[in-house]
């Protein structure tokens, strides 16, 4: 087998490490470190490129392998995914699909006990854009501060244990003067 061949058969399958990663268009590409020769910059894989797309940076440092069609290093492509000491799985349960971002983001679904979780930075924020509406189904519970800005519409009973106000006017400490006793009314219509 003549040096060509043989080197064309190594150059298929390689490993390596990202080494530069550069987010131009119409493609970005990165460079690898293959030991003892670093690639050209080359296209890495995104799960999707259709109609549907997907955007997921590779990062400097990633493990990846290196497929090159006929042996040819210039027209690898580069697919990351790859545990290594540096940067160890995030989970070993079986049942879980985690996504851990570099700024701590969490989100988790867990397909045995139906949970999904996300869990936000400090200062993080989720913002939802719905133009046909949001339903939710279910209970639901709320830890902090609700705030509508438009109306609000209610079918069921609305309780509270604190206090409503409308404006300045408390509903618990509101006091109406003038109000006559016995079958009269106070204020205007009554429906």
């Amino acid at each position: 087998m003549n040096a060509e061949i043989s080197r064309r058969l190594e150059n298929l399958i390689r490993l390596g490490t990202v080494k530069t990663f550069k987010p131009s268009q119409p493609f970005p590409t990165v460079t690898v470190d293959l030991g003892e020769i670093t690639t050209a910059e080359i296209r890495f894989l995104n799960l999707r490129a259709g109609n549907d797309k997907t955007w997921d940076p590779i990062s400097p440092g990633e493990e990846v392998i290196v497929l090159s069609p006929c042996g040819v290093l210039e027209l690898g492509i580069a697919i990351a995914g790859l545990n290594n000491e540096n940067n160890p799985s995030i989970s070993n349960e079986p049942n879980k699909n985690i996504r851990l971002f570099s700024d701590g983001c969490f989100i988790s679904y867990d397909t045995s006990s139906h949970i999904l979780e996300t869990i936000l930075p400090e200062g993080g924020k989720a913002v939802i854009t719905a133009l046909g509406g949001i339903t939710l189904n279910g209970d639901t519970t709320i830890n902090g501060n609700l705030e509508i800005n438009g109306s609000s519409h209610s079918t069921g009973d609305f309780t509270t244990g604190a206090d409503v106000r409308a404006g300045d006017i408390s509903l618990k400490s509101h006091k109406t003067s003038g109000v006559q006793s016995g079958g009269g009314t106070s204020g205007g219509p009554v429906p």
